[in-house]
């Protein structure tokens, strides 16, 4: 049986609003496993290999202008912290992981900046090992900024979106 993607949309819909905290459907052809909590049910084990001890230099290398010095990589640099105006609230990642501001990428995005929301309103998702976790307002207003790039890693309690309550 092939599944639509409207039949795993709505699917995912039942299982956001049922009181499972985890499904797994398996057809011919198909599997989904949804977690709610988006943690694995087991944790691989992460071989911890020892830091290389650098040794002295043995040449000073502090006179040499002409060596350029590499900068680090963009994704190793943390994010700038988000100011969050006074009175407003902020939408911060539960967890690092990717950050979609739509279901779909054919999709129109869950908010944009000045949309109203509700508490209960799903306003962006965070992939996390190819789950997908429902981010929820928390409190009703109205969105007046979104920091992150839509596709973006993001990091635990990196503010995602900014609320000023209504």
């Amino acid at each position: 049986m092939q599944w639509s993607e409207r039949q795993i949309l709505d699917t995912l819909k039942l299982i956001e609003n049922s009181d499972y905290d985890e499904v797994r459907i398996e057809t011919a052809g198909f599997k989904l496993h949804v977690r709610k909590s988006g943690l694995p049910a087991v944790a691989p084990p992460i071989p911890v290999r020892p830091a290389p001890v650098a040794a002295p230099p043995s040449v000073d290398t502090s006179a040499r202008a002409d060596v350029p010095v590499a900068a680090a990589p963009a994704h190793a640099q943390a994010p700038e912290p988000t100011p969050v105006p006074e009175g407003a609230i902020a939408i911060r990642a539960p967890m690092t992981g990717t950050f979609y501001r739509a279901p779909a990428p054919h999709l129109a995005p869950f908010v944009e900046v000045g949309a109203a929301v509700k508490a209960d309103d799903t306003v962006c998702l965070i992939e996390v090992m190819k789950l997908f976790n429902s981010i929820k307002a928390g409190v009703a207003g109205k969105v007046v900024a979104i920091p992150v790039a839509n596709a973006a890693t993001v990091r635990h309690e990196q503010v995602l979106m900014i609320i000023e309550p209504s």
